[in-house]
């Protein structure tokens, strides 16, 4: 299972210029053997106006260590259209520790882009996908 947390780690100077802001919250699913979308419990939280929002997440053992142990990702170039339900990001990592993902996405190093919406699921990894789940305007 994945554990998710977002912490937008910006200052003011990171506020796009006076636009509506939202917070958007994208569910992470998995798909069964009945070919069912399963919500894991799992959520990424943005800020439409914020660059370089980064969070956490705990990753099984791999090539780095054995043991369970942290990722981190960061998402820039936030986008969001209210006439479709569709936010876009660049997604930035994984990094090992937070000084690297926040150098990653300042730097826009190998970023991916990805978008979602509320009616559609987004296949991000083979059996990991996104959707929104809700949008507050603030």
């Amino acid at each position: 299972m994945i554990g998710i947390v977002l912490v937008a780690l910006c200052s003011n100077s990171c506020n796009k210029s006076d636009t509506t802001s939202y917070t958007i919250t994208v569910g992470a699913y998995t798909l069964d053997s009945l070919a069912n979308y399963v919500f894991t419990g799992n959520e990424l939280i943005f800020d439409s106006n914020e660059d370089c929002q980064t969070w956490s997440r705990t990753a099984s053992g791999d090539s780095h260590s054995t043991a369970s142990h942290l990722h981190y990702n960061a998402a820039a170039n936030v986008s969001y259209d209210d006439s479709n339900t569709s936010f876009s990001w660049t997604e930035y990592g994984p990094e090992l520790d937070q000084v690297s993902i926040e150098t990653t996405c300042s730097n826009a190093n190998g970023g991916v882009n990805k978008t979602v919406n509320n009616s559609s699921y987004y296949q991000d990894k083979p059996n990991l996908f996104l959707k929104i789940i809700s949008v507050i305007e603030n």
